[in-house]
Parts: structure tokens; C-alpha cells; sequence
């Protein structure tokens, strides 16, 4: 069994008093692993690399490193080094200068510093250097110049923070290539931080993808891909079809009011959110189709064609080798293994709440007061009293209750005294015919609201909740 050389227990990450940008994070990471944090600007993923590296302190939870707790330990304590986005080589030293700056410190000698500077070197294929300026440099080579700085420590852990952002198209995908090369020669363990998906998929072991600084999915890069565990998930992730459907019990289930095969059993009525990703639809005659619908779109994106179908509201992406022309009619057909399933959507809005002597129930950022008279069958008041069937008086204080509503029965709307909570635009997915929003609240509470309208990431909306739509449900 792999040794962990690395471990996250309960680490949360608050700046100021309120800015929650970790939450509860647990994260294991191997010896030797290639392990790659991918996710949107602001998910929390170098946060998470300045703290292994030392640079920040987690506000509760533990760092260990090999089994032991390394919150305290300064960065140069560490047996961890750092390459950063702008690579910050020194400007005024050369190309061996810079590499053999920290064994200098280290103290060690003339001799050892050469032969551990020309090896680095040669593992970044940079033989010849040596004597070159900083300022002489391209981008790549810079980059290779500050991955020699930083792995002629032997450090048992590199972290990488963005490494590749500042180089063209072709230079990215080469240096793709030579860090997974690097890496397999080092033996040592690397921990990549990216928001480019492309980047995550050739390089790493493992991808651990991220949104709101919680960790939404681990995995290989294939499962990942092919298994995502949330709509989230699957729409960071390459492009996809989303869909909401429901289960008919077996391998039966319908979306977009068409029935399909998946090739699991499910239990019938079951919501389910489906998956399909761009390359596993065959466009075929509109009357051999499991689906048919118009071309809307078809663009030339290379090595193939991204074609638009609409069917009804619904939009399917689908990439062929094949040009259509907008306006025609074709049918759709996809294999029963190429449907995924999910069935544990992260996007209903079920809260708990609590009752007050007011007869008034607090949920999230919420406070109502429902009609109980329809949650306790045969209950009624009586001179501002709750009686039971029997005659008996109720008191609700402080007693439990589920609170639920629809994202689609919910709405979106910029005048702040209009819905019952204002918050601000995290993730947006297109699941086929309309947009689902996570709005999150300045008490970090979730909301998810369906809308056809599209809005930005970060915008401040309100949410409006019709109250007759809120279901409430006692549970003691």
C-alpha cells in the first residue's frame, strides 16, 4: 500500500470575519502522486497550496506530513517548494545563480552545488545555460529555470501553483508533457493547482475538482470524465449534456419527454439529472433517431464539428466529423452506456428549520409563519390558541421541521426588497432548457433557482420563494 505523505484533516479557511473560502476540506495525498486541484477562479485551490507550502495557516483543522502536525512550521521548515504562476526567478542573477541560490544557503560546497545545478538542468534540458540572463529567456525556459530552482532541494513535495498560465497555446501543451515527464523521472511527489480541464486530464494521477472551497469530486482523470458525481462536476469537466429526468423503474427512465435505456437499475420515480457527453450521439435520419430535432448550428471547431440540435426547448451539442446545415431535420440515437445517471443532485433547496412560541418557522436566512393548521391534520385555533383534534393545546416552540421548495418554483430578481433573501451568483449550469443558479447568502447559506434568464457569475439577485410553494414537514 502507497504511503500518504500528505493529509488534510478538517481544514477550513476563513479571511477577516465572515470570508469563509475553505470549508471542511479532508484531502489524502500519496508519495509519488501527481495530484492536480482543478476548479473555477476563487474555488479555493491555492489557498489550499499556500498552506501545505506554509505561506498561510489554516484557521481550524490540521496539516500533517508524514503523520505529523506541520501548522506551525515555517515555509523554509518544510521539505516542500513552490512554483509560482510568475515564476519569480531573480532578475539580476544568471541562470546558475538563480538554481544554486538555496544550496548556497544550505552552506554547501562549490563542487556538491555544480554537480547537483548540472543535473537539474539536464532534467529540464536546459544544459548550456548556465551563463544566460534571466531577461534572455523565453517564457518556457523561465518556467524550466524555476521548476530547476525549485526541485534542485529534493524536495519531497513540489507544489504548483499555475505554472503554465502565462504561456502561449503550443508552449502549454509541450510543457504539459515535459512536467509529466519530469515527474516521472523525479519520483517525488507534485501538487498542481489549474483551471484549465485539459491540463488536469493529460498530467495528472488524480484530479480533485473543487467549486465554493469545499471539494466536490476525487478521482482519475477518467472517472472524473466519464463518472461525474454532480451536474457541477459534469459541466466543469469537458462539455456536456444535462438533463433533468426521472426513473421508471429498471433500466427505464425519460428525459426531454422522451424514454430511454440506461444500462443500470434504478428504482421508479427517482429525479435523477442525466449526462451525455458531446462525442457519444450519432446523428442519424430523423426517423431512426431515439430523439429528433433542427440543426441550429454547426461549426467547424478543427478535427470536428460542433452541432447544435433543438428539440422542442431543449439543446443537444453533439461533435461529428460530419457538416450539417442549420435548418435540417435530423434524428438523434445514443447508446444505453453513454447515458449517466446521478442520482444524488446537489441541487434541491431542503433546509431544517425550527418553530418559536410565534408560531413562526426559521429556516437558512428565512423566517415564515406557515399555515400549521394544514401540517397537524384536524388541528385548529381557538382565541389565538393551537388545539389538536382532541381538544388538547399544542406548543410548537422549539420543535424541528423539514422546510423544502423546488428550484423551479423559485425565481431571480436584481430589486433587493423583492424576494425573501439576497445573496450573490456562485456556479451556473445549462441543463438543456434553462439555467440552475446556486445563489449563496452572506451567511454562506444555498440556494438553487432555476431560471431561463442568464445571469452573471457574481451578481447580487434576490431570490424570490413563493410561500405557498415552501413545504414543511415536522420531524419532532
Amino acid at each position: 500500500m502507497e504511503k500518504i505523505i500528505i493529509e488534510l484533516k478538517n481544514i477550513t479557511k476563513t479571511f477577516g470575519k465572515d470570508t469563509t473560502v475553505i470549508r471542511d476540506i479532508n484531502l489524502s495525498i500519496k508519495k509519488g502522486e501527481f495530484v492536480t486541484l482543478l476548479g473555477p477562479s476563487g474555488c479555493g485551490k491555492t489557498t489550499i497550496l499556500r498552506m501545505i507550502g506554509g505561506f498561510e495557516e489554516p484557521t481550524s483543522g490540521e496539516i500533517l506530513l508524514h503523520d505529523q502536525n506541520i501548522n506551525q512550521l515555517t515555509p523554509n521548515k518544510r521539505p516542500i517548494n513552490t512554483v509560482f504562476q510568475k515564476y519569480a526567478l531573480f532578475p539580476h542573477m544568471n541562470v546558475y545563480e538563480n538554481i544554486a541560490f538555496g544550496l548556497r544557503i544550505k552552506n554547501l560546497s562549490p563542487e556538491q552545488i555544480k554537480e547537483k545545478v548540472s543535473h537539474v538542468l539536464e532534467i529540464v534540458d536546459m544544459e548550456g545555460f548556465e551563463k544566460r540572463s534571466i531577461s534572455t529567456l523565453s517564457g518556457g525556459q523561465q518556467q524550466r529555470i524555476a521548476i530547476a530552482r525549485a526541485i534542485v532541494n529534493e524536495p519531497e513535495i513540489l507544489l504548483l501553483d499555475e505554472p503554465l498560465g502565462a504561456l502561449d497555446f503550443k508552449m502549454r501543451k509541450e510543457m504539459q508533457l515535459e512536467l509529466k515527464e519530469m515527474h516521472k523521472q523525479l519520483g517525488i511527489t507534485f501538487l498542481f493547482v489549474t483551471h484549465d480541464q485539459e491540463e488536469a486530464m493529460t498530467m495528472s494521477d488524480r484530479i480533485v475538482v473543487m467549486a465554493d472551497g469545499k471539494i466536490q469530486q476525487e478521482g482519475t482523470p477518467e472517472e472524473i470524465y466519464r463518472k461525474p458525481v454532480n451536474a457541477f462536476v459534469a459541466d466543469f469537466i469537458g462539455e456536456s449534456n444535462i438533463f433533468v429526468g426521472e426513473t421508471h423503474g429498471g433500466k427505464k427512465l425519460s428525459f426531454c419527454d422522451t424514454d430511454f435505456k440506461c444500462n443500470q437499475n434504478y428504482p421508479a420515480g427517482l429525479n435523477v439529472e442525466v449526462v451525455i457527453r458531446p462525442e457519444d450521439f450519432t446523428i442519424t435520419e430523423p426517423s431512426e433517431g431515439l430523439i429528433s430535432g433542427e440543426i441550429i448550428s454547426c461549426v467547424f471547431k478543427g478535427t470536428y464539428y460542433e452541432t447544435t440540435v433543438l428539440n422542442n426547448k431543449n439543446e443537444f451539442v453533439i461533435y461529428d466529423d460530419e457538416s450539417y446545415n442549420v435548418g435540417d431535420t435530423v434524428g438523434l440515437s445514443i447508446k444505453p452506456s453513454d447515458i449517466h445517471v446521478m442520482t444524488s443532485s446537489n441541487s434541491h433547496n431542503h433546509f431544517v428549520g425550527e418553530f418559536n412560541s410565534r408560531g413562526e418557522v426559521t429556516f437558512a436566512d428565512i423566517t415564515l409563519k406557515p399555515d400549521i393548521t394544514k401540517l397537524i391534520p384536524g388541528s385548529y385555533y381557538e382565541d389565538n390558541t393551537l388545539f389538536d383534534q382532541s381538544g388538547n393545546e399544542i406548543s410548537l416552540n422549539g420543535v424541528r421541521v423539514d422546510c423544502y421548495f423546488k428550484p423551479s418554483d423559485a425565481d431571480l430578481s436584481d430589486n433587493p426588497d423583492e424576494g425573501l433573501v439576497q445573496g450573490r451568483i456562485g456556479s451556473i449550469i445549462y441543463r438543456g432548457d434553462h439555467y440552475n443558479y446556486t445563489v449563496r447568502s452572506n451567511t454562506e447559506e444555498e440556494y438553487f433557482v432555476n431560471d431561463d434568464y442568464l445571469w452573471n457569475t457574481d451578481d447580487l439577485v434576490s431570490v424570490i420563494i413563493p410561500e405557498e410553494k415552501i413545504e414543511y414537514h415536522i420531524i419532532g
